[in-house]
Order: structure tokens, then sequence, then C-alpha cells
């Protein structure tokens, strides 16, 4: 009978692709240095399916805030610590940079995995030099796998973009939108209609595919066949309103929701699939240093992951990337009380400042949409009574914009940023499945596509 360890090392080969091969010395060799035993994975076991999660702009602080508050209000870990925890995973710390530097955008980090190569800022999957190499979604639709881009950002945004489309700037939605459909992009959802014109929506149609603008439509969908889903005009609601508004939780689908439609169209493909699925609207919470967006979005994402788990529980022949692009805004909880460790435990403040976020009932975009127009001392009254919390009066005098505003929440929640920019961190990325042990324990951006390529035996 094998010993625990003996069995611990099986599964973990099970899961990178690596079953069959005989445990002992060649398998710990698989477990210590997975590069040099590429081959004996790609004989052993190939990827049918690639499923590659995106939580854009998410730091590790981001993760950890998501999980601590899933088991502050639901006494569960986030699915994705729990994953750490219950599956035979590979992880890693990916390197995020450029050519234009250390901090990347959305789209030369997108375009790494899209090509293979490190570009300039802005650019999609176009090199320095002009070169515009064959893309990742190319690739796999010349092998006869369908290919997905699922979203929370607009479809037509960058990291979407990059896996598929080659266009000078990352600001050329509409061209992006026109190029999904000439490359044959087999399912595509997300926001954004406002980049596709109707007479492009109608080019969609007269080719096969069905598009749906509803919540209730795309749950009803059944079987396979091309899908455009757009269902709202830019990016989808933060998922915190998106579930507190009964008209928008009717007709906009959840991320999770969107990545079963997606799986339930791609799953036919006889030569397995492509999926991209991003929630893009971390991002674009920590850009604007709203925590409570971030985190709701952060666990939206989670459930995706659930969603892609119970998938690949059902299809094992399936490798699933979970990693992000950069971090964002450089959100962290700090330490809150009195340091004076013979008064108090220090820091001992810490958990109650994280759970008045509970007490919080909008997000700060959704309450400047509801009150455009009014005077700016009516928006501000709004934000400060959205948050739930008590000020002083000296401190509301001080509240002059968005910024003032800003500066009275990490007193009371513990929470603050760095900026409203993209930072250069290392982050977190895992795997599992067919083809896992090709990702090392650190990694450039710019090696990820070869080794998508390699997990799937796609030829490059």
């Amino acid at each position: 009978m094998p010993s625990p360890r003996e069995t611990s090392r099986r599964d973990f080969l099970k899961f990178a692709g690596l079953g069959g091969v005989a445990l002992g010395a060649a398998a710990t060799t698989a477990l210590g240095d997975a590069p040099r035993q590429a081959a004996v994975n790609l004989r052993a076991a190939q990827a049918k399916n690639v499923i590659f999660m995106v939580a854009d702009g998410m730091n590790i602080a981001a993760l950890s805030l998501a999980d601590a508050w899933s088991r502050q209000r639901y006494s569960v870990s986030s699915r994705w610590l729990r994953l750490y925890r219950e599956r035979p995973v590979v992880r890693s710390l990916c390197e995020t940079h450029s050519v234009t530097g250390l901090v990347t955008d959305s789209a030369a980090a997108a375009s790494c995995w899209g090509i293979g190569e490190r570009i300039v800022n802005g650019v999609l999957n176009i090199t320095p030099d002009g070169r515009k190499p064959v893309t990742l979604a190319q690739k796999m639709k010349a092998a006869g796998k369908p290919v997905g881009l699922v979203t929370t950002a607009t479809a037509t945004h960058a990291t979407p973009a990059g896996f598929a489309v080659t266009v000078p700037s990352r600001k050329s939605q509409s061209e992006v939108a026109a190029q999904y459909l000439e490359r044959g992009i087999d399912v595509i959802l997300g926001g954004g209609a406002d980049y596709f014109s109707a007479s492009l929506i109608e080019a969609y149609r007269k080719v096969g595919y069905a598009v749906t603008t509803d919540r209730t439509q795309l749950l009803a969908r059944q079987g396979a066949g091309p899908l455009l889903g757009l269902f709202s005009p830019k990016y989808i609601p933060y998922e915190f309103d998106r579930v507190r508004d009964p008209a928008l939780k009717v007709k906009v689908p959840s991320l999770a929701e969107m990545t079963q439609a997606a799986l339930d169209n791609l799953a036919t493909a006889s030569a397995g699939f492509f999926l991209m699925v991003e929630g893009g609207r971390v991002d674009h919470a920590a850009h604007a240093n709203d925590a409570l967006a971030l985190i709701h979005d952060q666990l939206a994402f989670d459930e995706a992951i659930e969603t892609v788990l119970a998938f690949t529980d059902r299809h094992p022949d399936t490798l699933v990337i979970i990693t992000t692009d950069h971090g964002t805004g450089g959100i962290q909880l700090n330490g809150v009380g009195d340091e004076d460790f013979e008064s108090a435990p220090a820091y001992a403040g810490t958990n109650e400042a994280f759970r008045r976020l509970a007490k919080f009932t909008s997000t700060q975009e959704a309450v400047i949409a509801r009150t455009k127009g009014q005077p700016k001392k009516v928006q501000l009254d709004a934000l400060v009574a959205s948050t739930g919390l008590e000020f002083k009066a000296a401190e509301l005098a001080k509240v002059t914009d968005l910024k003032t505003f800003q500066a009275l929440l990490p007193k009371q929640t513990g929470i603050n940023w760095t900026s409203n920019n993209h930072t250069a961190d290392l982050v977190e990325f895992c795997s599992f499945g067919p083809g896992s042990a090709l990702f090392t324990p650190f990694l450039r951006n710019d090696e990820i596509h070869a080794k998508v390529l390699r997990a799937t035996g796609v030829a490059g």
C-alpha cells in the first residue's frame, strides 16, 4: 500500500498532467524540476481544453482581503485559497514587465499571453519593430479549438483583446469588435455594446452568431454555435451594485453565469477549446480606490473559479490557469489600534475597522452615477451617507471633492492605497491539470504563451 506521501505525489502528478509516470526518482524529479520533465509531461497527457482566468489588476493584498471578507462574513475561505489546500496546484510568482518599463498596462500584459513577446504599453500584439505575430486565439482556432472570451469589462477591452487581435491602440475598441468577427472568435460575452455598431451586429448575425443582450436569454440558451452577448453599453456594473439593484440583477449576468454559458457552448467541441475569463472590474475598483467594489468583484471572480472547478471535475483533460496581469492601486489593510502592548494588544482594532465595510450601501461609482448633474455638495453628501459611518464635523468640513472624501476612509476601515495607478508587483499565478507542470515557481509573463502551446500540443 502506498504511503500517504506517495499518494499525495501521485495525485499531484495526475493533476499536473504526469499521470502514469512511475513514482520514485522520476516523480521526484518531476516535482522538483518541472521544466526538465516537460517532455515526460507531454507524453503522459496533453490538455484538450484551456481555461485562462484573469483577475485584472489584482495584487496579493486584494486576494487576501477578499479571502478575509469571505471568512468574516460567510465563515468560509475564498475558493481560490481553498484550491491551494484541496488540490495539487502548481503555484508561481510572475513578473509583469513590458517593453515600456517595470509597470505594464493591460494591453501589453495580455499581449505577452497573446504572442509570447513583451511590447509597448497600449498596443495589442504588435512588436516594437512592427511585426504582427499570430495570436494565441488564432493558433487555437487553427488547431480546431473554438475560442471564447468572457469579461466584466467591455468585451473589446485590453485583456480579452490581447489574446486575439492585432491593433495599434487598445483605445480602438470598435476595431477590436470588428476583428473578433474577422478572426471568428466563437463566444464573446461582456459589456461594451457601444463598440458594436448596428451594421456590425448584423454582420455577426449573418454568419451565424446568436446575439443576446439579456441575462434571461443567456441562461435559457442551450447548445453550441457562435455567440455574442453584450449586457451593458460600457462596463458590467460592479457586483456589489448589480446584486442590489433588482433591474440589473434580472438583466445582467454574473461573471460565473457568463462563464457557465461559455463552457456549455464550447464543451461540445471535439478538439477541445480555449476560454479566457476576466474579472475586469477588479482593476477598475482599484484604479478608483474603492475597496468595497474591489472585494466584491474579486469574490465574483471567485464564484467563477467555482464554476470552472465543477467543469474540470467532469473534464479532467482541462488545463486551468488562474492569475492576474498586474497589480493596481496598492491596496492594503493596515494595523489599527494602539501599539502600546502594555495597555492593549497591538492593532487590536484592525478586525473591527475592516468589518465597517459592511456598513457601506453602494460603490462610489454608483453614487456618482446616481447624483450626476446635481450640485457637488449633494454628490459629496451622498458619498458620505453611502458609507454608513459617522465622521466628526471637522473631518467633513475638509471634504471638497472625491479625493478628500476618500481620505476620510483609512482611519475608519484600516484600508489604504498607494496610488490610482498600476504597480510593479510580482503577481500570483497558479495552474492545475494536464501541462501545469510546465509552469515553474518563477515566471516571466512572456513565457506563458509557449507553455500553453506545449501543454496542448498546438503548433507555435
